[in-house]
């Protein structure tokens, strides 16, 4: 029997309070991630969530699930087996890593087999393990970081695993045909422990750029560093972000960075928290930062105590009350018990948070060795708050609270003078400028998101992740994160292929929640009409008891591959012209794939 778990709330005669809607102890975890999307694209935000167990038999063991809204505000877990299994201490992020259309993941972490791995979407919320030839992954021992990210600026999304130990921290950077080269040269010599991953453009420069907590061996105590990007996918330590320079006990790891602009200078500022070097005094603080101008970090607040005790996720800066201003969740072991505090933003200039009178009796349980995400569950324009970890009411939890703040978010406003520049004079490079949306003047935490699409291909090259045009204009397909070019409002592509192209932007506010997509422009490069566009193979698939039977292109050879309704191959063939093949009673994702075309996938059930 499936089991449900529905959005509702109790609420309090006199004083509102959200109580924690539990997914139960089946579902208990700490140091774990969430990722939330519409998986499916069926409208409706679905839940992944991987962590560590507490399983007195194997204390490493992973739990979790892939929850699905059945847009009646139930989510329903996914029937069969998972490989979406990070373990602990790690990450979930979704990315359209094959520019389908559809979101995938990529996840990593340790403790459960070492399961790292990159998960296909059919387009239906069904995930398949990407071809490890294809899609190289690095299985060092312990993987706690991954992401997607386009470094290097060609529009075509790379990716990163970081775990411990010299030579692996690998950045994965995609090729023009579809491959991925593996690249060591910016931290491959490093010998870091638990490298904890964060990127953001740092000083607006266009250029996603990494920063860094961690254990360095090589130096004998813990580090925050940011690493600059030079445009071309490379790294480079910059001394002007070093926060411990003048004290190593400022230097924080094992905890989280999160950014947000909360100034509104139209710079990430940053949030840190963690243990520091050596069993400092200040393992339970801390810190916020002011962004100056990309030139450095200057610090304006410091409190104390939580300690998060675990590895990423700890925090987040988000505008929860939609007042404009940013305020931030943070968590963790505050001396006597576990706690999750809220901070609301006071006066943005000075860097003043207030803590609320809310956080000891609106968040139901505290925890440490925690993981927050941030999303609008039942569509109310609010965003409410996920969470995992050793939970005050003394076991493992994962579940989540509905924001009953009385206001809720305004979406922005479309930004306004679109404008792209092609130059092919020296290879070619495009550069994309708008205009912020008055709506966002004198608010904090606003960033951008492009759309960026190859009509004569039909490849995304930026894909937003958003409803592009429509009744759903800029909704979000993903929750809980900035746009994909940050704070910039000027973008650059370099070698993109030729082809026709279309592309928007959008802006995204404090609260995570997407305005409208300002009107499709358009531009060409080179000559369009040499490219063969993609083929589509469209084989005739049929069942009949329980044969599935396919009729293919006559003397071509196909190969099929069958999977479970989890991702895992079940089948597989190669055959030329039709084939057959006889199925047990079930729901079956199956998928064709012929030379020089587009593969073919469909969802079939055998009764």
């Amino acid at each position: 029997m499936k089991k449900i778990f529905t959005l509702c709330l109790l609420l309090g005669a006199l004083n509102i309070q959200a109580q924690f809607v539990d997914f139960g102890a089946e579902y208990g975890m700490w140091k774990g991630d969430f990722a939330v999307g519409d998986i499916n694209d069926d409208g409706y935000y679905d839940i992944i969530f991987s962590g560590e167990e507490d399983n007195a038999t194997n204390p490493w063991h992973e739990n979790g699930a892939i929850m699905l809204n059945d847009g009646k505000g139930n989510f329903v877990p996914q029937e069969g087996d998972r490989i979406i299994r990070m373990g602990k201490s790690g990450n979930i992020q979704f990315g359209d890593i094959n520019g389908d259309g559809y979101l995938d993941v990529i996840f990593a972490g340790w403790g459960y087999n070492n399961t790292v791995g990159i998960a296909l979407n059919d387009g239906h919320g069904v995930f398949t393990l990407a071809d490890e030839s294809l899609y190289p992954v690095n299985h060092a021992a312990t993987v706690v970081s991954c992401g997607f990210a386009d470094f290097n600026l060609d529009g075509l999304l790379d990716y990163y695993f970081f775990g411990n130990g010299v030579g692996n921290c690998i950045i994965y950077f995609q090729q023009p045909d579809g491959t991925f080269i593996p690249s060591t040269e910016s931290f491959g010599s490093n010998n870091w422990v638990e490298p904890e991953v964060t990127v953001i453009d740092f000083d607006n420069d266009r250029y996603p750029d990494i920063y860094i907590t961690c254990h360095s061996n090589d130096l004998g105590h813990k580090i925050s560093a940011l690493f600059k990007n030079d445009g071309f996918g490379k790294f480079n330590y910059f001394a002007g972000a070093d926060i411990g320079s003048a004290d190593i006990n400022y230097y924080q790891a094992n905890g989280t960075s999160s950014w947000g602009d909360i100034n509104g200078d139209g710079f990430p500022d940053l949030l840190l928290n963690g243990d520091q070097p050596n069993g400092a005094d200040g393992d339970g603080h801390f810190r916020v930062y002011k962004n100056v101008n990309g030139v450095s970090l200057q610090l304006q607040q410091e409190y104390t105590f939580l300690r998060q005790g675990s590895v990423g996720n700890g925090s987040s800066l988000v505008d929860w009350d939609n007042d404009g201003k940013l305020d931030f969740f943070i968590g963790g072991w505050n001396g006597s018990r576990q706690e999750t505090s809220l901070y609301l933003g006071a006066d943005p200039g000075a860097f003043s948070f207030t803590r609320s009178p809310l956080s000891d009796t609106y968040f139901l349980p505290g925890v440490s060795e925690e993981g927050y995400r941030l999303a609008d569950l039942n569509n109310d324009g609010k965003v409410d708050l996920l969470f995992c970890g050793f939970g005050s009411i003394d076991r493992r939890v994962a579940g989540y609270i509905l924001n009953q703040s009385p206001t809720a978010s305004v979406p922005p406003a479309a930004p306004t003078n679109l404008n792209a520049k092609v130059d092919e004079s020296d290879g070619v490079m495009v550069t994309f400028s708008w205009t912020a949306p008055a709506s966002e003047s004198g608010k904090q935490g606003t960033t951008y998101n492009l759309a960026l699409k190859n009509t004569t291909t039909g490849k995304w090259f930026y894909n937003p992740m958003a409803v592009v045009g429509g009744e759903k204009n800029g909704w979000r397909k993903i929750a809980g994160r900035m746009g994909n070019v940050f704070y910039n409002k000027a973008f650059e592509l370099y070698d993109l292929p030729e082809g026709n192209y279309e592309w928007t932007v959008q802006a995204i506010n404090g609260a995570f929640i997407g305005g409208a997509f300002a009107d499709i422009q358009k531009f060409t490069i080179g000559n369009p009409s040499n490219i063969n566009k993609i083929n589509v193979y469209k084989p005739a698939v049929s069942t009949i008891g329980n044969k599935l039977e396919i009729k293919g292109d006559a003397g071509v050879n196909q190969s099929l591959t069958v999977y479970g309704i989890s991702g895992i191959t079940l089948a597989s063939q190669t055959f030329s012209g039709n084939t057959e093949i006889e199925l047990p009673s079930g729901v079956y994702v199956i998928e064709l794939v012929k030379a020089d075309s587009a593969p073919f996938r469909t969802k079939i059930l055998v009764k």
